[in-house]
């Protein structure tokens, strides 16, 4: 589990540093676009991949098969 939480940490990171990071806070285009945009975009999609990651792991799949089990019986 504690590798899903550092897959989730590392694109939360690099959002939040935006705005100390030099290269990335700096009047510069990539690829036509300022720098800033580029970065926060690229994190934002690489979020996706991580929350799937987070959502399919087998240990969340166990605690939902429990809670769902648990609500039956009652």
């Amino acid at each position: 589990m504690r590798r899903y939480l550092i897959i989730l940490a590392v694109p939360v990171v690099a959002l939040v540093a935006t705005v100390w990071l030099p290269f990335v806070n700096s009047a510069s285009l990539w690829f036509g676009l300022p720098s800033v945009m580029v970065w926060t975009v690229f994190w934002v999609l690489a979020i996706t991949p991580a929350l799937a990651a987070m959502e399919f792991s087998g240990r969340q799949r166990a605690a939902d098969t429990l809670e769902t089990e648990e609500g039956a019986t009652r």
